[in-house]
């Protein structure tokens, strides 16, 4: 067990060596009441450099350990936040949201008609909003729906239903993308759906 005793450093003249000068006696404390001079027994010393080198590794890695721990990307070195720059000429983000889950879309193919002597627009996928048998329900889902901003045409198949088209377009992502906004904006037309032209 040590005694308690303090390491101590001495400088005094160096009379009996052949170098003239100061020498330096460092003491250690031992398992016993005793010191040891530097220059009787190196062992104590390598010890003593051992077990400091031990405690500076042990104390660098700690500091590591905890300086990777902070959150440094959002502070500066003195404590003051960083704010991220906006490019210049823009006040919102750009973001992109995700449906959790994909999008189920039906996909109908069917052929056109003529609908009062007036053909459909041309493209070859249409976002269909309403289907009816009565072409006068269609005109009458085609006023409703443009109380919500949509501009709408009313298709005819071949089997004499409307449909009431809210996009045209030769492009099938962009159509399905339309579909997507719908369905999202304005869930009381969540059964919108793709009618593909034969």
């Amino acid at each position: 067990m040590f005694s308690g005793k303090i390491g101590l450093c001495v400088i005094w003249k160096n009379s009996k060596s052949k170098v003239s000068g100061y020498g330096l006696m460092i003491l250690f404390p031992t398992l016993s009441d005793g010191f040891w001079r530097f220059g009787d027994n190196f062992a104590p010393l390598r010890h003593a450099k051992q077990w400091i080198m031990k405690r500076v590794i042990f104390l660098f890695v700690a500091v590591m350990i905890t300086a990777a721990s902070c959150d440094v990307s959002k502070t500066s070195l003195f404590g003051s936040k960083k704010t991220e720059k906006e490019p210049e000429g823009t006040s919102i983000k750009a973001s992109v949201l995700m449906p959790a889950t994909p999008i189920q879309i039906r996909e109908v193919e069917e052929k056109l008609v003529a609908n009062e002597d007036r053909e459909p627009s041309p493209g070859k996928y249409f976002v269909i909003i309403g289907s009816f048998r009565d072409p006068a329900n269609a005109k009458d889902h085609q006023a409703i729906i443009g109380k919500d901003g949509f501009t709408s045409e009313v298709l005819k198949n071949d089997a004499g239903l409307y449909r009431v088209s809210v996009k045209a377009t030769d492009d099938i992502f962009e159509a399905r993308n339309e579909i997507g906004r719908i369905r999202t904006k304005f869930p009381a037309y969540s059964d919108t759906w793709l009618l593909i032209r034969k």
